[in-house]
């Protein structure tokens, strides 16, 4: 009688409706809104610190810097706070900075932000930067595995963008392989067509360069029209040294040198690059979203 009795009140009582789990854009938006709180909040950190701890803190133990005037890539976080010092007017400066937009991996784990930031020398007038940052999210949180800022015109203000939201599955086992391939297949393909045909192929509407114009160049097209001349020549040949994808197989990071064709007598022979990209999904092609 009993066993009756439980059995008819279960059968009264409404099933509680099954928990509905998130869209994939849905945890793609949200990963990447993480994201940039995380970037923010550093910045928010930063306030009442020099520009060498403020920045040195948020490196990953791996870290890689492309520092201006440096004929390589500064590896690890104590070479990366090292270099930072190494600017005497850099100990005395306050840093603040603001995510404008980025990226995020399909699982939540790589990611790429990009943005202005403000370095305020304790005499002297505040200069305007724009940055880049590679991000991996560690145990303790985001960390910066690769990162670069560059100089930006007084008085110019950069328009946020619109998210890159990752959508790739399960990774194939060559991710690495393939992204480290694409690298050297871009440059060998610049060195036949031309550094702009290239970097008009290989990019996207959506892919971001920090380093043509005054500010930030968004669309393959326009990045193409402001790393080189319409003829089919390259001032440089690259290959990625290492690579590193997320372990959903749709968003990475290759980093390397460029060599200078033609090299000046005093000019550099080399130049330290990393680029960040992204494809739908696994087996698709890779193309540049950042750099």
């Amino acid at each position: 009688m009993r066993h009756l009795l439980f059995c008819a009140l279960a059968l009264a009582v409404p099933a509680a409706p099954a928990l509905a789990r998130p869209s994939p854009a849905a945890a793609a938006q949200s990963a990447y809104l993480d994201l940039i709180a995380a970037d923010r909040g550093w910045s928010e950190q930063a306030r009442g610190k020099d520009l060498v701890s403020a920045l040195a803190a948020m490196m990953d133990k791996d870290a890689v810097l492309v520092s201006g005037g440096a004929p390589d890539l500064i590896r690890g976080a104590e070479a990366i706070r090292a270099r930072l010092a190494a600017k005497p007017e850099n100990a005395t400066s306050a840093v603040e900075w603001t995510p404008l937009g980025g990226g995020i991996s399909a699982d939540g784990t790589h990611g790429f932000t990009y943005g202005a930031m403000t370095v305020r020398p304790k005499d002297g007038a505040p200069q305007p930067l724009k940055y880049l940052a590679y991000w991996v999210k560690r145990p303790e949180g985001w960390r910066v595995f690769g990162y670069k800022r560059l100089g930006m015109k007084e008085g110019l203000s950069l328009a946020p963008g619109n998210p890159i939201l990752a959508w790739g599955g399960k990774r194939d086992g060559d991710a690495g392989a393939t992204l480290k391939a694409s690298e050297g297949a871009f440059s060998a393909e610049a060195q036949k067509i031309g550094l702009r045909a290239a970097f008009q192929k290989w990019g996207r509407p959506d892919s971001i360069n920090l380093g043509t114009g005054e500010g930030i160049t968004i669309g393959a097209r326009a990045i193409g029209e402001g790393v080189g001349p319409a003829e089919p020549v390259s001032s440089v040949t690259w290959a990625a040294d290492e690579v590193m994808v997320a372990p959903s197989g749709d968003m990475g990071l290759s980093y390397g040198l460029l060599h200078v064709n033609n090299p000046k007598p005093d000019g550099p022979r080399t130049i330290p690059f990393f680029t960040i990209w992204a494809r739908p999904a696994p087996g698709d092609p890779w193309r540049y979203v950042a750099e």
